[in-house]
């Protein structure tokens, strides 16, 4: 049988990088790892986006769409 850490490295882009685990909980509440929190400065209360690309999910910073947005105006 395959080892998850293997499934993993086989199917990892250039820039993924394996940074914690986190369950999601009774109410879908998702616990971002200190280390990702401290790294991108995201605090208690902090509006994110959780966005769908395909097969993954991504949760973005308030800045960041707002970036995309003012980009897609030019």
């Amino acid at each position: 049988m395959i080892s998850m850490i293997n499934m993993i490295s086989m199917n990892k882009k250039k820039d993924d990088l394996l940074c914690g685990s986190a369950k999601v909980g009774s109410r879908g509440q998702l616990v971002i790892p200190l280390e990702l929190r401290k790294k991108f400065n995201i605090e208690e209360g902090e509006l994110l986006f959780v966005v769908e690309d395909g097969d993954h999910i991504k949760v973005m910073k308030n800045e960041v769409i707002r970036k995309v947005l003012e980009n897609s105006k030019e």
